[in-house]
């Protein structure tokens, strides 16, 4: 393959994206000579034992424990429920609200919306499973994923209204204990770079992390 991309380049160099370790392990084997191998962090995935953010037992979470709590005690009467087709619209208009209010800041906020209402739209087709969290009837929180394996379910999407304290651990710690119970780790994604996402992500206490690499070929 990599002969038929330099011919295609013309003995141009290029690179190859997202290359997980395992693959970069087997570059190195076989082809030593391409030595220019670029961590990809922006793009590592966080990796966490689902029975931790389903508990959130330990002195490392003492910190979202507090605000899960603070949650619960102000609103008690709070509502989880799976998504279904039932209340799909009502995540993909809460979707769109909250892609809205960060349009002016983030140039990329449009082609993520359509990524929400795609992948909401087509649940079943898709294996994704979700739940959201409802205050006074109205929808605040959700989150979806996929099972990519028995051990390992990714959450792709997770949005709250930033108003409402320990609302984003509260949906966190309940999508971890309702929708995917019998998998073992759930993969977070990555942080693209951005900071205060990644300061949440490793708030959380990563198990490990999917590294990724690129990799120029000359």
């Amino acid at each position: 393959m990599l002969a038929e991309l330099k011919e295609y380049f013309k003995g141009q160099p290029f690179e190859l994206h997202g290359l997980y370790k395992e693959t970069l392990d087997r570059f190195k084997t076989y082809l030593p000579e391409l030595t220019d191998f670029i961590p990809d962090r922006d793009n590592w995935d966080y990796v966490y034992l689902r029975e931790k953010l389903a508990t959130l037992s330990g002195r490392k979470y003492h910190g979202k424990k507090n605000h899960v709590n603070a949650f619960f005690k102000e609103y008690p009467d709070y509502v989880y429920e799976p998504i279904t087709p039932a209340n799909v619209e009502e995540c993909i208009k809460f979707g769109e609200q909250w892609c809205e209010r960060r349009a002016e800041t983030d140039s990329t906020i449009n082609c993520e919306y359509c990524a929400i209402k795609q992948a909401l739209n087509n649940m079943e087709v898709l294996g994704i499973k979700g739940g959201l969290i409802r205050i006074n009837g109205q929808v605040e929180a959700f989150s979806f994923g996929e099972k990519i394996n028995k051990e390992t379910a990714v959450v792709h999407v997770e949005k709250a209204n930033p108003n409402i304290r320990g609302l984003y651990t509260a949906i966190n710690m309940l999508f971890a204990q309702n929708v995917f119970p019998e998998v073992t780790y759930l993969n977070r994604e990555e942080d693209m770079g951005k900071e205060g996402l990644r300061t949440a992500k490793e708030s959380y206490h990563p198990e490990f992390m999917v590294e990724k690499y690129n990799i120029v070929v000359k």
